[in-house]
Parts: structure tokens; C-alpha cells; sequence
């Protein structure tokens, strides 16, 4: 089996690729025997996507693995890169800053490459947002204006916790400025109002670790739909410890702020510029149609013997 590695040098703290080659050195002489392995550094924005797109194109008549080694934003772009190739098991390796796809499987270790060998390509959801593709989150509203603020403040300011902090009080100081959006579900009129913020969930965790949607599902053929009301700056330091732990679709207090519901088509429409999240990468525009792609990649889930 040929094994594709794209690795982007700059995620997270350690060396990538030196993590990557030292696994593959260690890993048993005959599983490196069955198999082949290539790696692939990234060096600029959409590096990942055209890689990976060429990888597909090479190999259209035979099954090979192909890992994304990074963060977020590294799954994000080889997912694109991929999308129209089926023969393409998709694996994640989590060397990036943030990985929160993974914590979905909680289960599984996905640091181990003979376990990736080793492991199912497993057929799963994606998002079409637009005419870009996304695998976990597409949200929008609050936390997706905090996400594209701290990506502005760390060229300035490089701990990314702080530069995070500085953002979230930011825009929890501006919470007044809610937006006015239309968003349909499945061709109906979900919700008309001004939101604190909207997701549009595959899988259940983003943000660092909130479980947005702790019903979600990757194989249920169904994206999962929330949407938090305009609230005050009390009841948003009141509530958000229970959003983070997943419990606001259970506890009644967010019962005349929540909306909840399932659906497989989407629409995001306002009359003002709305701030995106596509799995961590901003996306500004009037108008947001998201499809759900049911079972559309096979994507490789680590054997947990």
C-alpha cells in the first residue's frame, strides 16, 4: 500500500516531519515491507490542496492512504484536495495547534502510524459549503469573528492563548452588534433574528474543545443545526461553561435561547457581511449554502487493538 504524508512544517510546536520519519523508522520490518511510504512538506497557503489533488490524479486505478499532518487547517485543505478522488483513504496525523475533528473519536490514537496501517476506511460525511468542502464545523457569528481576530493578532502576538483571550473579550464586550440573519433548513424558514452565533455541525467538537453538537453523528447522513439568540454579556458568561461541556441541548435554561434541529441543506442569508469558520479558515460573504455529502470520503479510523 502506498502511504502519502503531507506535512505542514509550521503547525504546532514540534518538528513534523522529524515526528513523521522517526515513527516510520521504528514501525516493524514487515509493515515496511507491505508498504511504501512518501513525504511531502507544504510551504505556502493551498500548498496541502494541490498536493494532495496531484496525489489523487496519479493514483485514480488503485486504494492508498494519504495523511494529513497538521492541525485543522492542514485536514481542511487536503480534504479539498481529495474530494473527487474515492480510491483516496484519508487519514489525520495530529501534530498541528488544534485538532478538533479528532476529539469526535476519543477512542482512538491517532499519533500511532502502525495503528493508522493497521486500522478501517471508514466511509463518512462532508460538508459543501459554497464550493469549498469541510469536515467538521462550518460556523458562523460570535466565535467565528473570535477565530478570524486571533488569527490577526498572532503576526503580532505569538502565544496563541493570549492572542485568543485578547479576541474573545473583544467581541464579548461587542455582543450588542448581533447580526440579522435568515437561516433555512431542508428549503424552510428555521430562524429569523438577530444570533449570537449559528453551527452548522458534522462533528461534535471546535473552538479548542466546545461540544458545539454532542449528537452529532459522521455517518448519519445529517448535519447537525444550532443557533444562539442574541443575548446580554451576563447571560453569555453565565451560559458559555455549559456550551463548552456540550449540556445546552439538555439544561432548560437555554430553552428560550437555542434552537436546535437536523437537516441535510442549509442556508445562511443576511443583509451585512457574515464572518464564516470553514474548520478553523475564515470565510466572509452575504450568503452561506452548505450540502450535506453523505458518506463522500473514506476516512481511516485507527485500529484500538
Amino acid at each position: 500500500m502506498k502511504n502519502y504524508f503531507i506535512i505542514n512544517p509550521i503547525s504546532g510546536k514540534e518538528n513534523g516531519q522529524k515526528y513523521i520519519e522517526e515513527a516510520i523508522e521504528l514501525l516493524d520490518e514487515k509493515i515496511k515491507q507491505t508498504n511504501q511510504f512518501y513525504l511531502l512538506t507544504t510551504s505556502k497557503p493551498a500548498d496541502a490542496t494541490n498536493i494532495a489533488k496531484k496525489i489523487g490524479a496519479e493514483n485514480q486505478d488503485e486504494n492508498i492512504n494519504l495523511f494529513a499532518c497538521g492541525g485543522d487547517g492542514t485536514c481542511f485543505e487536503v480534504l479539498n484536495g481529495i474530494i473527487d478522488y474515492p480510491k483516496v483513504h484519508f487519514g489525520i496525523i495530529p501534530i498541528g495547534s488544534c485538532n478538533d475533528f479528532l476529539k469526535t473519536f476519543s477512542d482512538y490514537d491517532f499519533t500511532s502510524i502502525e495503528k493508522q496501517l493497521e486500522g478501517t476506511a471508514t466511509p463518512i460525511d462532508v460538508i459543501k459549503v459554497n464550493n469549498e468542502y469541510a469536515l467538521n464545523v462550518v460556523n458562523f457569528g460570535f466565535d467565528a469573528k473570535v477565530n478570524n481576530d486571533q488569527m490577526k493578532l498572532r503576526k503580532k502576538i505569538k502565544k496563541i492563548s493570549k492572542a485568543y483571550n485578547i479576541a474573545l473579550l473583544k467581541n464579548a464586550l461587542s455582543l450588542k452588534k448581533a447580526q440579522m440573519i435568515d437561516l433555512y433548513v431542508d428549503n424552510e424558514l428555521f430562524y429569523h433574528g438577530k444570533m449570537l452565533l449559528a453551527n452548522v455541525a458534522n462533528a461534535k467538537f471546535y473552538g479548542g474543545g466546545y461540544q458545539c453538537a454532542p449528537l452529532a453523528s459522521v455517518e448519519d447522513g445529517l448535519f447537525d443545526v444550532l443557533v444562539v439568540k442574541k443575548i446580554s454579556l451576563f447571560k453569555f458568561i453565565r451560559l458559555v461553561k455549559y456550551y463548552k461541556q456540550g449540556l445546552h441541548l439538555s439544561l432548560p435554561k437555554f430553552n428560550k435561547i437555542l434552537l436546535y434541529k437536523q437537516g441535510q441543506q442549509i442556508r445562511l442569508v443576511s443583509n451585512q457581511d457574515v464572518v464564516g469558520c470553514f474548520d478553523g479558515e475564515t470565510k466572509i460573504a452575504k450568503e452561506f449554502k452548505l450540502e450535506l455529502l453523505a458518506s463522500k470520503i473514506n476516512f481511516i479510523i485507527p485500529s484500538n487493538k
